[in-house]
């Protein structure tokens, strides 16, 4: 993650949504991820080591983001079967 909007969300407020779309028949089939960051590394060896290609200009800038998952919902509706 870089040092822009999000980051700067996730300093005052430590919780996240991610939809994550799935292939399928269905048009809207796929899960709303809740999640809690639990922590985030600067300029980390780990992240040097899963980026793909090196972006100098950002250097000093990337933060490696951990999250814990609190929450997995459907994409639609409210995951309460009627």
């Amino acid at each position: 993650m870089t040092d822009r909007l999000t980051h700067t969300n996730l300093k005052s407020n430590p919780n996240a949504a991610y939809l994550l779309m799935e292939e399928g028949d269905k048009k809207y089939k796929g899960k709303r991820l809740y999640l809690i960051k639990i922590r985030e590394e600067k300029d980390s060896l780990l992240l040097d080591s899963i980026r793909r290609k090196e972006y100098p200009e950002l250097k000093g800038k990337e933060y490696l983001v951990y999250f814990r998952v609190d929450k997995v919902l459907p994409l639609i509706g409210s995951g309460v079967e009627s």
